[in-house]
């Protein structure tokens, strides 16, 4: 509820500071005296549209600062919207302030931060309703209708059993067009990993082999080399004219012989002895090495030809053979996926279809319990509107949905996929038609403000219960009526205000005297200006002031009686 009013230069109110209690507070004022500009200072708090021309003449800022008191369910409503936006949450105060500046560096602040005017807007939504010819009322925006129409019939959980279904069915939509708009890219890459997979697999890589084909390689480019080395070592070993061989086999027996004159030669003829056995058996690995060589041509080509493969498949997929193998179990992973993406193609497409008819079957149930709620919606309304003096006016709910090549239609029968939002597939407006043969048009097509505020008084009272705004101000809500229909709008008034902050600026004293409290606007020249100021009315100051709306200026004792029994009677 708003709690506090703090206004600056603006218009002809140099300098006001008020509180607002809660209940029904009426407004009164001789014409000029500054009512409306009460309400147009509230309005730039709301969000409203600011002009140089409110700005007090011979002043370069004007100031409107308004204090509201947050309830628990409106603050964690608004506490992570704030918080999004850098600004503080506040403790259940919300601290709203607009300046106007001659210089156009107007500024908007929320809870002491610096704000954005959309972020205001936002803020504000639903927290102040203003009837009259102001627009920041909620009933005047028709994508907040269906809402309201869920509320007055108790069907907020069924709505978000489908809004959760909705937005289910949406990030299938998402996943079946993400995978088929990547239907090309996909092919194209599995033809890739295939021809990759196929090349590492044909060539029947070995962990490691690299290494044994260097080696290989090696010997088969030194074939000639080896075996010309190994064949000399024999010749000069065992077949030459001095053969090593046969000279240490002469050397030994000789050394034999003598051996025995001198004992100390024998360890000496031993390991001569040993060397040539030694120097034997080299011959004889050499031979065998000889006939091992294998200088074919061919195979030193074929080699060759597979060294040159696996640098192929190392240059385009990096590391050794180990890795080249690593790398090709990955492709084949990803190979596996993307062929089990084309299943899942036919997976979720299977699973969007199948929502959808429970998704749309849920919301035709739904629809068919806001239009039996619409109908008791209606009634009510329009008794409301009845009592009020409007009794020729008419409420309508009008339900639109999308058909299947996405025209506008109010056959629900004819609803398709395309209607379904958060809400379900309904589009929900009220319109309103005030007289017969005028037809029905939105609320905010009303030209008269007395109309529009006497038509929202009459929802408020049948949306009590459900309505979440905490204050409502009704502006011209006596334009064009008098006597019993103004009794009638003041105990009307004073039965919305049992459960909601009201005020109520009206010129008749049959409404002003159901008040809980009363305030009157009093213009008055200081120093050659005119000023506007805003009070508080004692109980005596309140039977005199409601008298005057009576009476006019002269006030009698018969007057003042008149308007205490009409306060007395009220009560």
């Amino acid at each position: 509820m708003l709690s506090h009013l703090s206004i600056r230069n603006f218009a002809i109110i140099d300098a006001l500071e008020i509180d607002f209690p809660e209940g029904m507070t009426v407004i009164t004022g001789e014409t000029g005296a500054g009512k409306s500009i009460l309400v147009d200072a509230l309005n730039l708090v709301l969000g409203g549209r600011g002009s140089l021309e409110l700005i007090r003449t011979d002043a370069e800022t004007a100031v409107v600062q308004a204090i509201f008191e947050v309830g628990e369910a409106r603050r964690e409503l608004l506490g992570p919207m704030l918080e999004e936006r850098g600004i503080d949450a506040g403790d259940g105060q919300l601290v709203v302030r607009r300046q106007l500046c001659r210089s156009g560096r107007n500024k908007v602040f929320i809870n002491g931060c610096v704000a954005r005017l959309t972020t205001l807007q936002e803020v504000m939504q639903g927290i102040v309703d203003i009837s009259g010819q102001h627009e920041h009322y909620s009933l005047m925006d028709s994508r907040g209708h269906v809402r309201i129409l869920d509320a007055f019939a108790g069907l907020e959980s069924q709505t978000e059993r489908v809004s959760a279904s909705v937005a289910q069915l949406r990030g299938l939509r998402r996943e079946v067009q993400r995978l088929q708009s990547g239907e090309r890219e996909r092919l194209v890459r599995i033809d890739y990993l295939e021809f990759q997979l196929g090349e590492i697999d044909d060539a029947g890589l070995e962990p490691g082999e690299e290494a044994a084909l260097q080696e290989e390689l090696g010997i088969l480019r030194n074939a000639e080399r080896l075996s010309l080395a190994a064949s000399e070592a024999i010749h000069r070993l065992d077949e030459g004219q001095d053969a090593i061989v046969d000279s240490l086999g002469e050397l030994v027996g000789r050394l034999g012989r003598v051996a025995g004159l001198d004992r100390r030669l024998q360890s000496a003829v031993e390991l001569l002895d040993t060397a040539q056995g030694q120097l034997g058996d080299a011959v004889r690995d050499l031979r065998r090495y000889v006939d091992s060589l294998d200088a074919d041509p061919s195979r030193l080509a074929d080699m060759e030809d597979r060294m040159q493969l696996i640098d192929r498949l190392r240059r385009k997929h990096g590391g050794d053979t180990a890795e080249i193998l690593a790398r090709a179990e990955e492709m084949r992973g990803e190979l596996e996926t993307l062929r089990r993406a084309e299943t899942r193609i036919e997976e979720a497409s299977a699973e969007m279809l199948a929502l959808q008819r429970s998704v749309m079957a849920q919301a035709r149930t739904l629809s068919e319990a806001r239009k039996e709620a619409a109908r008791r919606l209606t009634l009510l309304i329009e008794g409301e509107l009845g009592e009020l003096g409007m009794g020729r006016c008419r409420f309508l709910v009008v339900f639109r949905h999308l058909d299947a090549e996405g025209n506008p239609t109010e056959d629900s029968s004819q609803a398709s996929p395309l209607s379904l939002g958060a809400d379900g597939i309904d589009e929900v407006e009220f319109l309103i038609s005030p007289n017969p043969g005028e037809g029905f048009k939105p609320m905010g097509k009303i030209a008269s403000g007395g109309e529009l505020s006497r038509i929202m008084l009459a929802i408020k009272n049948a949306l009590i219960q459900t309505d979440p705004v905490e204050t409502y101000i009704f502006d011209e809500v006596d334009t064009g009526v008098g006597g019993r229909i103004a009794e009638v709008i003041g105990r009307k008034i004073r039965d919305v205000a049992r459960s909601r902050q009201v005020m109520c600026i009206t010129h008749l004293p049959q409404i002003a005297a159901f008040a809980t409290h009363h305030m009157v606007v009093e213009k008055d020249v200081v120093e050659g200006r005119t000023v506007s100021v805003l009070r508080h009315l004692s109980p005596l100051e309140r039977t005199r002031e409601v008298a005057r709306m009576l009476g006019g200026e002269t006030i009698t004792q018969t007057t003042l009686e008149h308007a205490a029994e009409m306060i007395a009677r009220a009560l």
